[in-house]
């Protein structure tokens, strides 16, 4: 039994993606008040949420306080409105973890002026992590403690016990949005131990927070040390990054970002090894603001953002020879991305491609290039059909980093990584079903058809319709209602169709998040 679909591409125009009407006012009026309505994560005021579960609940957790909504606004009192600046607020504010729902209300009043509100519903931040995983016959737990808007300021921190796939450790995060009480400035501290090694990052950025940000800038700094017997290797990085904008508008942006990153890294063992490198990397975005705001395509019963832009970003990345530091080559890392979205009806399209490269002593290797497509048909009753393919290209590719298929990769049903290759094609169709919205206050409840089939092969090797590796199966998707994600967790039972007889065709993998 093979896998096919026929795949039509439509081109068309995509929909002009205007601020809905509740934020279209006529242009000029000047903002004379602000309100924050901050809601908790349960509305005890209406019948089916009156219950004594989550009156607990709310008063477990901390609602958002309003200074830390009011310094995500991208307008003031005494601003002239701009409805695009209103929408792009909504959508700052749907992408916080601690924010599952965000709308703002804008008005004439009697005096000719505009009371805004800004109305937000808190996602539940509080997390008792207890994951468990299961792909290609083996197994990964967690269990530790999350809190993602402590005391209702924002920040967030966790501690967790981690075996993944037979490798204990224990990590610790925390991260603020707005560290020490400043606009939009970013801190973030991750460490990792382990009986194998250490891992420590530190960063602090300024991002552009949006279509109007005139700058951005950051720095990190990382260490990484890991053991294998007889072999231990220490990493340390350390970067610097500075953007600006050539012309801020709602409409698109066009950019620049300049960075800086020293590299070090030690190994010792039998052959001790020594690296040093410094690269400067330049990079543009230029890219067409057009979003769509849609439901059940990742997630379940929230608001999703994708932009229908045409997006291109490229970078150039150098790595120069610097005796000093005993690098004897230069190296020129090019890339580009270009994206575009389209939709029509209850259609949308999303292209996504790549290449990166990396020139050195006369010659181009490490080359990748890739495209992806996804499409997206909503019109369904209580369903979405959703399609993927993706195709990677690669030349002389680092033998210990070739291009991957497997289990985490997308064809389930196989073990993981049990495929790879220089080049790497792959199909996915699911009919995903919503069976039910919101239950118990708690939770999205779906299921799904799929099917999958994919291929990796060598450079130069004979590309035969008959390789391709299939599976069909079942899954079961989870997804909490009231946390900002949204995202489910996916239970699949995939039968292999073909591959060898000496593994189990039937497998079982437990993973988090849409498999596109």
């Amino acid at each position: 039994m093979r896998c096919f679909i026929l795949l039509v591409f439509m081109y068309a125009a995509p929909l002009a993606a205007a601020p809905r009407a509740a934020l279209r006012l006529p242009t000029g009026l000047v903002i004379s008040s602000i309100t924050i309505d901050s809601n908790s994560v349960f509305n005890t005021e209406v019948a089916p949420e009156n219950k004594a579960l989550y009156r607990v609940a709310n008063k477990i957790h901390y609602r958002t306080r309003e200074h830390v909504i009011m310094r995500e606004l991208l307008f003031a009192v005494g601003d002239r409105y701009n409805a695009a600046l209103a929408a792009e607020t909504e959508r700052n504010l749907r992408a916080l973890p601690f924010i599952r729902r965000a709308e703002i209300e804008a008005v004439i009043n009697k005096g000719g002026t505009v009371d805004v509100t800004v109305h937000t519903y808190d996602s539940w931040s509080l997390e008792l992590v207890a994951n468990y995983k299961r792909a290609g016959g083996a197994t990964s737990i967690k269990a530790g403690l999350a809190e993602g808007n402590i005391l209702g300021t924002g920040k967030a921190g966790s501690a967790v016990y981690n075996r993944d796939w037979g490798v204990a450790s224990e990590s610790f995060s925390y991260n603020d949005l707005q560290f020490f009480q400043n606009k939009h400035l970013q801190y973030s501290m991750d460490a990792q131990t382990a009986p194998t090694g250490q891992r420590l990052s530190l960063s602090l950025d300024r991002p552009f927070y949006a279509s109007i940000a005139r700058t951005a800038m950051g720095a990190t700094i990382s260490y990484v040390s890991v053991s294998t017997s007889p072999v231990t290797r220490r990493v340390e990085e350390a970067g610097v990054s500075y953007g600006f904008s050539l012309a801020p508008s709602t409409e698109r942006t066009r950019r620049i970002k300049l960075s800086l990153l020293a590299h070090r890294a030690d190994s010792t063992g039998p052959v001790p090894a020594r690296e040093r490198s410094v690269v400067f990397q330049l990079g543009a975005e230029w890219e067409e603001l057009d979003f769509l705001t849609v439901r059940r395509i990742n997630k379940y019963t929230h608001d999703e953002d994708y932009n229908l832009g045409l997006g291109v970003l490229p970078t150039l990345g150098l790595a120069p020879a610097i005796r000093s530091l005993g690098t004897d080559q230069t190296q020129i890392l090019p890339g580009l991305v270009v994206r575009k979205g389209f939709t029509w009806g209850e259609q949308l399209l999303l292209l996504n491609s790549s290449y990166s490269s990396v020139y050195a002593n006369g010659e181009n290797g490490r080359v990748l290039f890739s495209f992806n497509a996804e499409y997206f048909l909503r019109g369904l009753r209580y369903q979405t059909l959703a399609f993927h393919t993706g195709l990677d290209l690669g030349w002389h590719l680092d033998p210990n980093a070739p291009l991957v298929l497997g289990e985490f990769n997308g064809l389930r049903g196989y073990g993981v990584g049990q495929f790879t290759g220089d080049r790497r094609f792959l199909l996915n169709l699911e009919d995903r079903v919503y069976v039910w919205d919101d239950l118990y206050s708690l939770l999205d409840v779906g299921a799904v058809v799929f099917c999958d089939s994919g291929y990796v092969w060598p450079v130069g090797g004979a590309v035969k319709l008959g390789d391709l590796k299939n599976s069909v199966g079942v899954g079961l998707r989870v997804a909490p209602s009231r946390s900002a994600g949204n995202s489910p967790v996916r239970i699949d039972l995939a039968r292999a169709l073909n591959g060898g007889s000496n593994r189990a065709r039937w497998s079982l993998s437990i993973l988090g998040g849409q498999a596109f």
